[in-house]
């Protein structure tokens, strides 16, 4: 019995031998996800609206500023139009989708709201009953 262990994890331990090493730092290369995940996917993606309505309104100050050039009345147009648009998305919460998901221990959902006022009264009065 001692003789068949001992072939197996000599077997065991050749095998291990021949196996193949992959080095630490390599790692596969990753393939887009199914939107084709291109670069300026990703750098759209990291641009919030915060940077967008300061963008449209240094753009709505130098357009003010600029009022003789020619197009810099369409521009202020543009760049106010652009301000009022991120506001409003970043009021809403922006795009759909993108609220935190729901608080969960062990698969039940939390509840972390404050107790109500009765129920602090309750916990109060059994307080005290306890001293």
């Amino acid at each position: 019995m001692a003789d068949r262990i001992e072939r197996e994890i000599e077997e065991i331990l050749k095998k291990i031998e021949n196996f193949p090493e992959r080095s630490k730092g390599a790692r596969p290369p990753r393939r887009p996800g199914p939107s084709g995940g291109g670069t300026l996917q990703r750098w759209l993606a990291r641009i919030s609206l915060r940077k967008v309505m300061m963008w449209a309104l240094f753009a709505v100050l130098v357009a003010f500023v600029m009022r003789g050039v020619p197009g810099a009345y369409w521009l202020l147009i543009g760049a106010l139009v652009v301000f009022v648009t991120a506001f409003i998305l970043s009021t809403r919460g922006g795009p759909a989708g993108s609220q935190a998901p729901e608080k969960r221990w062990r698969g039940q959902p939390l509840d972390l709201s404050a107790p109500s006022w009765p129920d602090r009264i309750k916990a109060f009065l059994k307080g005290r009953k306890r001293a």
